[in-house]
């Protein structure tokens, strides 16, 4: 009679159900979570919290698990206990890795975390460094470049040796606007981005953007190898090699390192796209259908997420995309 109880949402009466099922048995795994979950339910989560613990330890209780943790996450957030939260959160992530339901909650928690973070940050210091750079951060996710500038600015001024703060101030001005003085102004911030930290491949890979955009495609290539050189797994470096060597005229020195990217992020629509376009120039048509295919198959399938992803997260440089394939014009 409790799960017709719970089903109908007759807690307490299915809470006293559950409650003289597990007198007769409490080996009664199921008949737990049902009790923990109806008396959350009621509203008595003093008596509710226990249960769940109980329940939620127990790794045989697989079907229930993910419910009694995503009930158990609510109640620890509620009661701001997000280290609590945040440790069963991984339980779950580690159990049921692509469910929905986990995924949200994983982004929610994470957003509170963040924004408890931040008053904390504006309580500590209302000038500090981090709070004008996580500012600027919350304002460029907004597409506000100006105003990101503004604030990359003022944590620069606060902490010139504040480690990504002048390549992230490069990167909004480069995403404010591409003309020369643009390109010349990113470029002084990403140089003394490297004189603090020489091994800062991001800020290399930027570089390498700049002279891109310049037709410089020689020193480009310079700095887009120096990337990889510090991070071998950078994927947009390797595709930037890959632009890089085919403008020059060496679509074989490109394929290498394409191949390279696809190795590391096989589902990256615009390796594939330039792969595409090398096999072609080097008369492997066959191979560039198939990269073709391959393209056009991850293109539809991102394109349903994108928009969703670039309004909930910032991209920390800027990725290789099909536009920049080609020099510019």
């Amino acid at each position: 009679m409790g799960v017709v109880y719970y089903t109908q949402g007759k807690y307490s009466e299915a809470s006293h159900s559950f409650r003289e099922a597990l007198k007769l048995k409490p080996s009664l795994s199921k008949a737990e979570h049902f009790l923990g979950m109806s008396e959350a339910k009621s509203g008595r989560l003093p008596e509710a919290l226990p249960i769940l613990e109980k329940a939620f330890k127990n790794p045989a209780d697989y079907e229930w698990r993910q419910q009694t943790g995503l009930l158990l996450i609510e109640i620890y957030s509620a009661r701001m206990e997000l280290d609590k939260a945040v440790d069963v959160l991984r339980t779950l992530q580690k159990s049921y890795p692509s469910s929905p339901e986990v995924l949200y909650i994983a982004y929610r928690i994470h957003s509170e975390l963040g924004a408890k973070a931040v008053s904390g940050l504006v309580r500590a210091d209302p000038d500090s460094a981090r709070l004008h750079q996580v500012t600027a951060e919350l304002l460029e996710s907004e597409g506000d470049f100006p105003r990101a500038i503004e604030q990359y600015r003022r944590a620069a001024e606060v902490d010139p040796k504040l480690p990504g703060i002048h390549r992230a101030l490069a990167v909004a001005i480069l995403n404010s606007g591409r003309d020369e003085a643009s390109r010349l102004e990113a470029q002084k911030q990403l140089e003394l981005e490297l004189a603090a930290n020489p091994a800062d491949a991001h800020s290399e890979y930027q570089l390498g953007e700049i002279y891109w955009g310049r037709y410089q495609y020689g020193e480009a290539v310079k700095h887009f190898a120096r990337a990889v050189e510090l991070l071998p797994n950078f994927v947009d470096a390797l595709i930037a090699l890959g632009k890089g060597w085919t403008a020059q005229g060496q679509p074989e020195t490109a394929l290498d390192f394409l191949r390279k990217a696809v190795e590391f992020d096989p589902e990256n629509e615009v390796a594939h796209y330039r792969l595409a376009q090398v096999y072609r120039k080097l008369g492997r048509n066959f191979e560039a259908e198939q990269e073709l295919a391959l393209f056009k198959k991850y293109r539809e399938a991102s394109a349903s997420i994108g928009a969703i992803y670039r309004q909930v997260q910032r991209n920390p440089v800027i990725g290789q995309t099909v536009e920049s394939a080609q020099p510019p014009k």
